[in-house]
């Protein structure tokens, strides 16, 4: 829940990097993690990381413990909504003054058992301590009519959960909840795995996946979860930044994790890796927002690449794509399929969407994957259709991961975001829509997008009612980083319904700080 936005620090960082990667060239003493972290953070990818991560890098280069990541100072179609239904429970944000934030959202789908993770800023303090947690779930016993909010997942001893969920099940009817974990002993931000026999009622603690051998610097970042076929077949990828100490060089890569017992045990490659920054020049490439998708015998992992071109610091623009690698063989080896060109899906490239005064929310493109027919489908908000808006994209793509026919599903002078994709005899894209209330401010609400073969779509509204934003700059959660409403929302498929979770604020709270009251980020679910 920590990562800024891209408006004017984007110039900045440049900057940043060209002085970084000009002094790297004379010999300096080994990089402490401190020394990484600050590096990482004064180049763009300080600017892209989701908010754990970033909380987490902040609090490495600041060499303390606390948490806050602050440095440095529709259009109305498809009829009536959905019904919508509360994860959380508002009335158990008691601990924390306006730590009141759930957002964020992934679920897991087994019959009538229905599981949605979340960030949830409500029970962690300020200074990461033991018992600290910032991954909450909610469950449902009846297909999603109603929900309990289940508190946070157990954290594993000598770890403490960050957020960034994301759930999936397998054919036994197991439910596995993947999210970051940060490991204080070590320093080392990394992807932790629970698993749940009884619906997302309870789980096991979030035990972490090893890190990858021989790094005294590691973090990682949005993982993503698919289980294969049979039971116990997962894939967990995220994107990480490691360094290679002898040159001080830090690298940005692709992790896949695949484990064939249930987590257990788990078997680590890259589908990719570049240098994050490259020294003497002021060239610079980033991964963000992995995404897995198992269909057959192929294995697809997708990502956002933020890159600059700039090997002579002449002041290259940022660009941005995404990257599709492909494995023929359960995850071991990867080739390179497409990289689509995208433009960003904010005004002017800054990476925020403004919605009132003190209201940002942030946005990056990333993909999100889904398989009909056999076939695989990738989907993104993208603002490269001339309108000035951000809406959404979707691609089809061959077994080698390249793409063999791109259109937008969305127009019009409303902008699209956060899009997220399942299938079964159609393909579903739920997304964020964002309008302009009767009083000239953004509104959200949520939309899902619905077709038989991924040409033509028809759209229906999810959300029963338009919701503001909250005060993100400056923000009115002490936990959260500026311009946070979260990063995607959520949606699955069991066959015959999509089920659907968003971050929502249409509830208000007061306090001593807002006698007069304020919207609250919660969790909303909806069936389809």
């Amino acid at each position: 829940m920590y990562r800024t936005a891209r408006l004017a620090l984007i110039a900045i960082a440049l900057l940043l990097v060209g002085v970084a990667g000009g002094s790297a060239a004379s010999p300096t003493p080994s990089p402490t993690k401190q020394d990484v972290a600050k590096r990482i953070l004064d180049s763009i990818a300080g600017q892209t990381m989701t908010s754990p991560a970033r909380a987490f890098m902040v609090s490495v280069a600041r060499g303390d413990n606390r948490q806050s990541a602050k440095v440095n100072a529709a259009r109305s179609t498809g009829g009536s909504s959905l019904s919508n239904v509360r994860v959380n429970n508002p009335a158990l944000d008691t601990h924390q003054t306006d730590q009141t934030t759930q957002s964020e959202t992934s679920i897991a789908v087994s019959g009538q058992n229905v599981a949605v993770g979340y960030n949830s800023s409500q029970h962690g303090l300020q200074i990461l301590t033991a018992g600290g947690n910032l991954t909450g779930y909610g469950y449902s016993s009846d297909g999603g009519r109603t929900f309990t909010d289940g508190g946070v997942l157990p954290n594993a001893p000598g770890q403490v959960n960050v957020s960034d969920p994301w759930l999936a099940s397998d054919s036994s009817g197991t439910m596995y909840f993947s999210t970051l974990s940060v490991r204080p002993a070590t320093g080392d931000l990394l992807v932790a795995v629970a698993h749940s026999a009884n619906g997302g009622k309870t789980w096991s603690a979030a035990a972490p996946i090893p890190p990858p051998p021989g790094q005294f610097f590691y973090s990682a970042d949005k993982d993503a979860l698919a289980t294969g076929p049979g039971a116990g077949n997962l894939y967990d990828v995220w994107d990480d930044f490691t360094v290679d100490r002898a040159t001080g060089t830090p690298f940005s890569g692709l992790p896949v994790a695949h484990s064939s017992d249930g987590g257990q045990t788990w078997t680590l490659t890259y589908a990719s890796k570049v240098p994050l920054i490259t020294q003497g020049s002021c060239s610079f490439s980033q991964y963000i927002g992995a995404q897995p998708l198992v269909v057959g015998r192929i294995v697809y992992d997708a990502a956002e690449l933020v890159s600059v071109s700039d090997p002579n610091c002449t002041g290259s623009p940022v660009t941005f794509s995404e990257a599709v690698f492909t494995s023929r063989d359960g995850g071991r080896t990867w080739s390179a399929g497409a990289v689509i060109p995208l433009t960003s899906s904010t005004p002017n490239g800054s990476g925020v969407f403004q919605l009132a005064t003190g209201q940002f929310m942030r946005n990056l493109e990333f993909p999100t994957l889904a398989a009909l027919q056999g076939k695989a489908f990738m989907a993104w908000n993208d603002g490269g259709d001339g309108s000035g808006h951000s809406h959404i994209r979707l691609a089809q793509l061959n077994e080698a991961g390249q793409a063999t026919r791109v259109s937008f599903v969305t127009s019009g002078a409303n902008d699209e975001i956060q899009p997220a994709l399942s299938a079964d005899s159609g393909l579903h894209i739920a997304y964020y829509q964002i309008s302009t209330d009767p009083g000239g401010n953004g509104q959200l609400d949520v939309f899902v997008a619905n077709s038989n073969n991924g040409n033509g779509f028809t759209t229906q509204r999810v959300t029963s009612q338009s919701f503001p934003g909250v005060f993100t700059i400056p923000q009115f959660d002490p936990l959260v980083a500026p311009a946070y409403m979260g990063d995607y929302i959520a949606n699955v498929s069991d066959g015959d319904h999509q089920y659907i979770a968003w971050g929502d604020n249409r509830d208000i709270v007061t306090n001593f700080l807002w006698p007069g009251g304020r919207h609250d980020p919660d969790v909303f679910f909806a069936r389809q």
